[in-house]
C-alpha cells in the first residue's frame, strides 16, 4: 500500500471537512484558492485512510520539510500519513 503525508489543512479538510483555519493565515481570495487546491488534491489521493495514532506518537512527522503530497504546500510543519486504500 502507498503512503502519503498530508499537512494539518488537508487533515482536517479530509477529516471534518473543516477550512475554519484558513482565515487565521489567509486573505479571502486566498481562501478560496487554497480551498480549491486542497480538494483537488486530495481527491487524486482518494481513496485513502489514516495512518496515524496521535495517542501513540506513530504516523506523525511533528515537523517536516517536505512539501505535503494532497495540496502540495511547501510551508513547513507537521505533517500526518494516509494510506492509499
Amino acid at each position: 500500500m502507498e503512503s502519503f503525508w498530508l499537512c494539518d489543512d488537508c487533515l482536517f479538510a479530509a477529516a471534518y471537512e473543516d477550512y475554519s483555519t484558513l482565515s487565521l493565515y489567509y486573505t479571502t481570495d486566498d481562501i478560496e484558492k487554497r480551498i480549491a487546491g486542497i480538494h483537488c488534491g486530495l481527491v487524486r489521493l482518494m481513496p485513502f485512510s489514516a495512518d496515524f495514532d496521535p495517542d501513540a506518537g506513530w504516523g506523525i512527522k511533528v515537523f517536516s520539510l517536505l512539501p505535503c503530497d494532497g495540496c502540495d504546500s511547501h510551508l513547513h510543519g507537521r505533517r500526518h500519513r494516509f494510506t492509499r486504500l
